[in-house]
Order: structure tokens, then sequence, then C-alpha cells
């Protein structure tokens, strides 16, 4: 494999992913262009120093847990100190990489990683070999933002083993199996959406009609109030969330002094992105702010129970964009009370 081998692999991948449609709300959901720099610890068998090189790419999450990448790289070898320059290697590389994600948290997604890749090795005008190569390891992602466009940092440190044919270089080079740990830090481009884009945001940010004040003159206890729904990640209540719970208060009150012992149930819900643990803490935050609003708006305290759910009551498809968008939300309900 060559050069334009590699870079014919590479721009397939990048074709696909730039060809995907955009998951607008999840970051970490979308396909997504990386560059990383790499460093190899040579193996002594080279008769070199550190590998120093780069790798461009592209992947496809396909799902909460899998990602799946394909990258084009090159490492530069120079001889080490003593030695003349035929020990220059030239290592020419096109991998499909596997990664398995333990969470899809922006601020911290760490992946266990497998590649299987194949590979030019070229050592100057002395020989070169074509052959195969595998690198399990570990790395990690952090999303950030830079003038309201995404990116995520990466760290990523793998194990690589090849098999070079000995027989195909000068006899000073015992190759065979080589072992080398590999080092790279980069970033990632996500391509389209937002990160921050909530269902309510394409709605308008404007009081509920009036007349939802009047409910309470006929409806039962039992009353289920629109849901709160949620930017990805969030908790704090927009400007559209406010509107609609100020327009509840009255409905609660009303409710309340027809049937003196109402409760009013209050449950926060999330999408599946993110570990079992970090879901329900955040849907605790997102029942215990919407809370807070109605109690400072003029809701008996007394009558609130909050209860949280995580990601286990899903009311759409989390496998996309608008389903989660409508699994992150906090319901409200009213009951005659027990």
């Amino acid at each position: 494999m060559n050069k334009s081998m590699v870079a014919g692999i590479l721009g397939a991948g990048m074709a696909v992913v730039a060809a995907l449609p955009a998951q607008a709300d999840d970051v970490t959901m979308r396909p997504y262009i990386s560059e990383s720099l790499l460093g190899v610890v040579r193996d002594s068998s080279r008769v070199a120093n550190l590998g120093i090189g780069g790798m461009l790419g592209g992947g496809i999450p396909i799902n909460r847990f899998f990602t799946v990448e394909i990258d084009g790289a090159y490492t530069h070898f120079n001889g080490n100190s003593g030695d003349d320059t035929s020990a220059t290697w030239r290592q020419y590389l096109g991998k499909v990489d596997g990664q398995f994600y333990f969470s899809r948290n922006p601020a911290f997604s760490p992946y266990f990683g497998v590649g299987v890749a194949f590979v030019k090795e070229r050592l100057h005008d002395s020989g070169s070999d074509s052959t195969w190569a595998v690198d399990p390891g570990v790395g990690f992602l952090h999303y950030f933002q830079v003038f309201h466009t995404d990116f995520a940092f990466r760290a990523d440190a793998r194990y690589r083993i090849e098999h070079i044919d000995s027989s195909k270089f000068p006899a000073k080079y015992d190759l065979g199996t080589v072992n080398e740990p590999v080092f790279s830090v980069g970033l990632l481009i996500p391509i389209g959406g937002s990160s921050s884009a909530p269902v309510e945001a394409r709605e308008p940010l404007a009081p509920p009609p009036p007349a939802k004040g009047d409910k309470g003159d006929y409806l039962g206890a039992n009353h289920r109030f629109d849901d709160v729904h949620f930017a990805f990640d969030k908790y704090n209540l927009t400007e559209y969330a406010q509107a609609s719970l100020d327009g509840d208060v009255p409905v609660i009150n009303k409710l309340s002094s027809t049937y003196p012992g109402l409760k009013v149930d209050v449950s926060g819900h999330t999408d599946w992105i993110g570990t079992d643990a970090y879901n329900q803490a955040l849907s605790e935050r997102r029942a215990t702010v919407v809370k807070d609003y109605l109690v400072r708006k003029g809701v008996d305290a007394g009558r609130i129970r909050t209860y949280a759910y995580g990601e286990s009551q899903p009311v759409a498809p989390n496998t996309t964009a608008e389903g989660r968008a409508l699994n992150r939300r906090t319901e409200i309900r009213t009951t005659a009370g027990q």
C-alpha cells in the first residue's frame, strides 16, 4: 500500500461521514472528522528513534456504545545516532477502528478501541513490506466549544502488533513480530447540528394562552400538564419552559382549593446518552428545578413530590435526535393525593 492508497481509503471514509445526516442535538452522536499527532515508541529491531507522524480520519457513531472510524496515517522513524541514514523508516497505514464507549458524557467519554490496519513499511532504499497490524488500546474524548463551534479533544494509547517479513530487509534488521506502543492526541470536528438545541427552541418563546388559567374550573384532580423539556445535558429552564410553568401555577392553585388533598408529582427524565448514574443525578436536578420554580411562583411546597427516573422511562426512541429531545423532560401531574 502506498500514499495514494492511504489517501483513497481516507477519502472514501470521509465522504461517507460527510454524507450522513447530522444529529442536531447530541454532539457525542454526530459523525466527525478527526486529526491527530502520533508518537510511536519503536521496536528495537527497527534500529531507529521514536516515530513521529500524523493521522486523518472520520468516524460514525453507530449507537450509544459503538463507533466505527476509518483512518489514514503516516509515520517517520529516523535512524539511531551512530547508524547510517539507511535506518530511516517510512510507514503508511490505512485502518478500520472500532471503539466501545463506556459513557457518552461530553465532559468525559472513555472508550476501548481496537483497529485492523493494512501497513506499508519502507526502509529508505533497502527494502519494503506490506503487512497487517492490530492495535488494541484505550482513549477518551472531551467536547468543548470555540465561538459556538463544537470540537472534541482526544487522547489515545494503543499497543500495535505487526508482523514484518525480515527476509525483505538487510540482515541486521531482525524484525518478525514488531510490538510498538502508539500514543496520539488530536481534535475531532463533529459534523452539523448544535449541541444545545432544545425542543422548545423551535417554539415561540411566548406565554401560553390565557385560557389555560381557567382550566381549574373544569379539570378533575388527576391531570397531566405539558412536559418541560431541556437542552442536552442541561437542567436550566428556558424562557419557554418558564412561561409554560407560569400558566400551570394558577391551575394547580385552583385545583388545590377544590381538592384539599391535592398532590403535585414532578418527575425528571433523561435521554440515554451518559451512564445510568449520571442520568439519574441529572433527572433529579431536572425535577428539583421545576419544583423550586413552582414554589417560587406560589405553589405550596408541601403538595409537591419529586421523582427521578433517569433514562428508564423514554416516551420516544432514543435512536433519533428528535426522540432523545422528547425524552429530556420533566413531567407534572396532579392527583387527589393519599
